[in-house]
């Protein structure tokens, strides 16, 4: 959504309006498949004045909307788990440069003092994966990467793939736990899990209002096709409510 209209492709590259830190986020992709992760963009640079990127296509399927079916399944789930936890694993590799002002409008409260931290994808959607083969092969838009909590990366993930806002005929308690099965997730990150997903809509919802409130047609017309700002009631409210229950899920051998 936030870039809607001004993602170009030529052949085998995409051109894309670039952050103001494009060079650090070039030089992080390029650190990331030097450690082992291949499923990431190459970065080709950027025009004279900075304002555009390119970087190498990625071929394969996204599940754009309306989502497939194939995108609710549960080896659909699993496979992302299992690609966030090899992003992470190259990443935790890579030395966070704090000098470098990374985004901070989805990022981790805790990032800038977590021990271990990583730089955190922060928006695993949906539309940010590529699968091939009907397997989770590569991640796109690194726009948002910055220094967090690997759990807040999970977090964020499964507020979209679980997805926490709910969707018919899925159980919530029983996919966020295939969720951290697949990706790894250790006891004490399984049982902060909930509570961090909780910070994370926060997060989300606050990213929105800045959108909605700066007059960002595009954010302003989802807003109101999705429910308005009742619908982000309801979740956040849900997701407070099933916090236990959903720890139970996690913590339940």
């Amino acid at each position: 959504m936030a870039n809607a209209g001004a993602v170009v492709r030529r052949g085998s590259v995409v051109e894309r309006p670039a952050q103001p830190h494009a060079t650090a986020i070039h030089a992080h992709l390029r650190a990331l498949a030097a450690h082992g992760f291949d499923g990431v963009p190459v970065p080709l640079g950027t025009n004279a004045d900075g304002s555009r990127e390119q970087l190498t296509y990625v071929p394969g399927d996204v599940p754009v909307p309306p989502h497939p079916q194939w995108a609710w399944t549960e080896d659909t789930l699993r496979s992302v788990g299992v690609l966030l936890r090899r992003l992470h694993g190259a990443s935790a590799s890579v030395p966070v440069d704090r000098t470098v002002p990374w985004s901070t409008e989805l990022a981790d409260p805790e990032g800038a003092r977590a021990d271990g931290a990583v730089l955190c994808h922060n928006d695993v959607c949906l539309e940010n994966v590529v699968f091939r083969d009907g397997r989770a092969a590569a991640l796109i838009d690194f726009d948002l990467v910055a220094p967090g909590r690997a759990v807040w990366d999970v977090a964020m993930a499964a507020r979209y793939w679980v997805p926490m806002s709910g969707r018919e005929g899925l159980d919530p308690l029983h996919r966020l736990a295939v969720f951290a099965d697949a990706y790894g997730l250790g006891p004490q990150d399984r049982a902060a899990l909930p509570g961090v997903i909780e910070q994370a809509a926060a997060s989300c919802r606050a990213f929105v209002e800045r959108r909605v409130a700066g007059g960002d047609a595009v954010y302003v017309q989802a807003l109101e096709a999705r429910g308005g700002w009742e619908r982000w009631d309801r979740h956040q409210t849900w997701l407070a409510t099933h916090r236990k229950e959903l720890t139970a899920a996690l913590t339940t051998a």
